[in-house]
């Protein structure tokens, strides 16, 4: 018999933009994650570094829409991609070629074929781990961007971990980003200069961290500068 997959303590969806929900989730150890759920044209949703949760939470999920789509970002944000699989049979797997070889039951396709209204996917430069961000079209009219572990906002009073290993200030590039995957720091500052110039940029979230969602153009050349 199958063991059942570690369902770690959760929350149920939080709304921070007109369509763009998270689920923050935790791990064994103290470092909170999030899962970034996005509604899509045709009302189904997609799903970025998914969190398992339990039945009442995703009972909530599936109040939002049907998952259609689940990308994996990044080479260490796929723990959870088998839970959603076999809960979703028909989820379509977005991922870059990095995340392929850890998850081989599960068929990818490339970000850079794959098409969706009102996403487009960005592959980060001059990192180790394959990341892949998202530009994100808001009812709104603006955008709103979503990273794996590129960049952060620090959330409430954060913890210990987070004061070592997260951005200096607590915005920004991470310090174990910089330490462990960047591997081209003027690459990686010309995608987030690049990123700044969004026009009506509205909301970023990373993966770890609380969400931005004032002053987002300015926020991102700072964090472009402090790579």
């Amino acid at each position: 018999m199958p063991k059942p997959h570690r369902i770690f303590p959760h929350l149920h969806p939080e709304e921070l933009a007109p369509g763009v929900w998270r689920v923050v989730g935790s791990l064994a150890m103290p470092l909170k994650r999030n899962m970034i759920v996005y509604r899509l044209s045709d009302g189904t949703l997609l799903l970025y570094s998914v969190v398992a949760m339990d039945d009442e939470g995703l009972a909530a999920l599936e109040k939002l829409g049907r998952p259609s789509v689940m990308v994996v970002p990044h080479t260490f944000h796929g723990m959870d991609a088998a839970f959603y699989k076999a809960r979703y049979p028909d989820i379509q797997v977005v991922g870059p070629t990095e995340v392929e070889g850890r998850h081989p039951q599960l068929r990818f396709a490339s970000p850079s074929s794959h098409r969706l209204d009102g996403v487009t996917f960005h592959s980060v430069p001059g990192t180790k781990c394959g990341e892949v961000a998202m530009e994100l079209a808001l009812s709104t009219g603006g955008k709103a961007l979503v990273f794996t572990d590129l960049v952060g906002e620090k959330e409430g009073k954060g913890n210990l971990v987070m004061k070592i290993l997260g951005p200096p200030g607590g915005s920004g590039v991470a310090r174990i980003v910089k330490w462990r995957q960047i591997t081209d720091k003027q690459k990686v500052r010309g995608f987030l200069e690049q990123m700044a110039k969004i026009p009506s940029l509205e909301l970023i979230i990373g993966c770890h961290g609380g969400p931005v969602q004032a002053d987002c153009n300015r926020w991102m050349e700072s964090a472009a500068a402090g790579v």
